[in-house]
Parts: structure tokens; C-alpha cells; sequence
């Protein structure tokens, strides 16, 4: 993923404070509860939100993530991309507790999303990667703690404490998480699925339909033989199945912060095959 530059701590991203500016109509006349969001230091119109609407500054959030990830420990900050000029910012960060299946690798991750649009809450988001082939996979399941399935994420109205404690509880889900899928991996390793049983997989993901395009059908062929032949992959398992999945997504295609960002919302070809596999 290039788009993410490397950094040693939070320090290192790049800072911009976001303006809350009152909206006039074409005649000057003031509109009443309408504000651009805008960056100070380009001018750059971020999003429209009304008046009881606080911006979290960057330099405020990186701190709550600096604070949570203390509280933790064994946290790691690596990297930071954002999208749109800013309207949304993703901090990289890793677990220092990788998970060993048996010599296959994969590196527990959990990516900040913030948020400068006015438009969605600050979250952070359960993450692995396949060291073998660089697959990475979000683990955007329905956690207990939240019967919506949606993520509650840092609020604007919050106080500063508050935006701790929920930074802190959502890491922690991050854990869980990740252990969690450490034991549905062993799981799905030692479970047998065949080249058939892939096509079939390929088939409810993008399903076949009476006048598809070339690139439709190329798009199935291409899974099935990651399936066989990706990194990491011996065509066996229903982990190879994930994997092979996982690994079209990731590598396909140009990749884009926008691209990443869009990832976030559990709808992935990734994710559904997680579904249907671990059903």
C-alpha cells in the first residue's frame, strides 16, 4: 500500500487546522445554521455542518490516539494516508502481538479514521495483514458491545476524557478481534475445500448473469486461480479460499487512500467471503 507514508511516531503527520465558516448566499445574506468546514492553511472546502458542530482538530485526535494507545501498551504508530484534501485521515498503527499460524504469519492492525468532512464520527478499525502476500483484511464484524453493528466512534460534542475512554474501549475491541480471528484462521486452515467448491464461492460473490461482460468472468477465473497458486496458497482450505479473496482485492486494480477508505464499509467481496465461510 504506497499510499500510506511511513512514519516513525505520530509526530510525524502533518498538521492542518479545520475552520468552521459561516455560509452566505449568492446576494451575501448570511444563511442561518450552515458552515463550511475548511482547511486553514489551503482554504480548502471540507464539508457544510450547522452550528452546534465542533471540529476535532488533528493535533486533538492524534493526541486521544496517543493517550489510548499508552494506556494499552505494545502499540505501534507506522503510517498515515488521507483522501479527498483531508476530508478524511487514516492512521495505521500495529499490534506488537502477531499471530503464527504455523509459520504463516499475519500482523494484527487497527487503522484510525478522521474524519474532517462533518459528515461521520472518528473510529477506529480492526485490520490484519498476511505477512506471505500483503493481504490485508478487515474484520468489520457486528461486536456484541454495539447491537447495531455500526461503529459509535468518537464524537464531536464529547469531552476530551470521554474521547479516551472510547478510543481505549475500541482498541480493545480491536484486540478481541483479533483474537478472534486468530482462532477462526486455525479453524478455517483445517477445514478442506476444493477448486469446485472455489468456483461456486466465486460464483455467489459475483453471480453469473444471462449477458456478462468478458471482465465479469475473467474476474471469477482470476480467484479461483489465486486460490491455487497465491502467495501463500496451496488450494486446499478454506483459508486458502479467504486468502485468495483477500489477495484480488488487495492487488488489483489501482490502489488509492479513496479505495482503502472505501474498504471500511464491510460490503467487500473480502467480507462477504468471511461470511460465507465461516457460516
Amino acid at each position: 500500500m504506497g499510499f500510506f507514508k511511513e512514519i516513525n511516531t505520530l509526530d510525524d503527520i502533518p498538521q492542518f487546522e479545520v475552520d468552521k465558516v459561516a455560509v452566505s448566499d449568492a446576494n451575501g445574506n448570511r444563511i442561518p445554521d450552515a458552515y463550511s468546514l475548511q482547511r486553514s492553511d489551503s482554504g480548502q472546502h471540507l464539508g457544510f455542518v450547522k452550528d452546534s458542530y465542533r471540529p476535532i482538530q488533528v493535533d486533538e485526535m492524534l493526541n486521544i490516539i496517543n493517550d489510548a494507545s499508552n494506556i494499552i501498551g505494545d502499540i505501534e504508530h507506522e503510517g498515515y494516508t488521507e483522501s479527498a484534501n483531508g476530508k478524511k485521515m487514516v492512521v495505521r498503527s500495529r499490534l506488537l502481538h502477531d499471530i503464527n499460524l504455523d509459520g504463516d504469519v499475519i500482523q494484527p492492525l487497527f487503522y484510525t479514521v478522521i474524519d474532517n468532512s462533518g459528515m461521520g464520527s472518528n473510529k477506529s478499525i480492526a485490520s490484519t495483514v498476511r505477512i506471505a502476500c500483503d493481504n490485508a483484511f478487515h474484520l468489520l464484524k457486528q461486536d456484541a458491545e454495539n447491537a447495531t453493528g455500526r461503529f459509535q466512534g468518537v464524537r464531536h460534542h464529547d469531552t476530551f476524557d470521554e474521547k479516551i475512554e472510547t478510543m481505549v474501549n475500541q482498541i480493545k475491541a480491536n484486540v478481541r478481534s483479533t483474537v478472534s480471528f486468530a482462532d477462526t484462521a486455525r479453524r478455517l486452515r483445517g477445514e478442506s475445500f476444493s477448486v469446485d467448491s472455489m468456483a461456486k464461492l466465486t460464483q455467489q460473490l459475483i453471480p453469473v448473469e444471462e449477458e456478462e461482460s468478458t471482465k465479469r468472468v475473467l474476474k471469477r477465473e482470476r480467484i479461483v486461480e489465486l486460490f491455487r497458486s497465491g502467495m501463500g496458497n496451496i488450494g486446499k482450505s478454506k483459508w486458502d479460499a479467504l486468502n485468495a479473496v483477500t489477495e484480488y482485492e488487495t492487488h488489483t486494480g489501482k490502489q488509492s487512500s479513496e479505495k482503502f477508505i472505501r474498504s471500511f464499509n464491510g460490503n467487500t467481496l473480502s467480507n462477504q467471503a468471511h461470511k460465507m465461510l465461516v457460516a
